[in-house]
């Protein structure tokens, strides 16, 4: 009996957050602010209030503006990030009303790498260029590296979709564990989901998430890589944001699981 007492003190020792820290637990919310914040004054408290509510590691965020004329030359990600207490970066996809426009992520944990990089649809018809922003954090529990990506992709065409999916795919690799949500409009018929994205194990359901009063479409997504290595303990696409953005947003929670 003392041998067992022994054996578990010293596994304690050696490892104080618990048998299982190695399958690490995340939680994600993704959302699109409209306009970073149009449908309530450009003013984050709304959704300061909306994300402590879900308590989230990880938010992703989509159509996020940094020091526009029409949010009154705010730094929406760094004022959001304030009121949460959390970590932030934000990936630039083109400038906009003497300011810029893309996206962010907001982290409960210290940021080891941030990367920002701009895709483009290699065609005429793509409307906007876009982005690709992920960070590095090393998660606290189990020490492993994850990678936590977003990207808003343009709205003109599936063809346009497909090449920006494919350099993004390039962009993010595969060295580690990787977490990417975002706003891809595209419907889950079309090849840059069907096509671009058939690598990624898909984290979400088909249900729609476009628009938040009365959602028909589905183009809002969250994926993880590797292939299989996601458990996906609870996913939701909350409609409760109809007050604050035309998109609804999206809450999972995912367990990284051992090779």
């Amino acid at each position: 009996m003392k041998k067992i007492q022994y054996l578990f003190i010293t596994l304690l020792l050696l490892n104080p957050f618990g048998f299982y820290s190695n399958a690490q637990t995340v939680k994600l919310l993704n959302m699109n602010v409209r306009m970073s914040g149009q449908m309530v004054g450009y003013n984050t408290t709304p959704f300061a209030n909306f994300i402590k509510g879900y308590d989230p590691d990880f938010v992703t965020l989509q159509e996020v503006d940094f020091m526009t004329t029409r949010n009154g030359n705010k730094d929406f990600t760094t004022e959001l990030a304030a009121e949460l207490g959390y970590f932030s970066a934000f990936g630039q996809a083109l400038d906009y009303q003497q300011g810029e426009y893309g996206v962010a992520i907001l982290s409960k944990y210290p940021i080891e790498k941030i990367s920002n990089n701009r895709i483009t649809g290699n065609t005429a018809e793509m409307k906007e260029p876009r982005t690709v922003l992920y960070i590095d954090v090393i998660e606290p529990v189990s020490g492993q590296r994850l990678r936590i990506a977003v990207t808003h992709l343009d709205h003109s065409t599936d063809g346009v979709r497909s090449s920006m999916v494919q350099q993004l795919n390039g962009i993010i690799g595969s060295s580690f564990p990787t977490l990417l949500a975002g706003d891809f409009n595209a419907r889950p018929t079309e090849s840059a989901i069907t096509t671009g994205m058939s690598s990624w194990q898909r984290i979400c359901n088909n249900f729609a998430t476009f628009p938040s009063s009365a959602p028909t479409s589905k183009i809002d997504y969250i994926f993880g890589k590797p292939s299989g290595r996601w458990s996906v303990k609870t996913f939701e696409v909350l409609t409760n944001v109809k007050e604050i953005t035309d998109h609804c947003a999206m809450l999972t929670e995912v367990q990284l699981n051992e090779m």
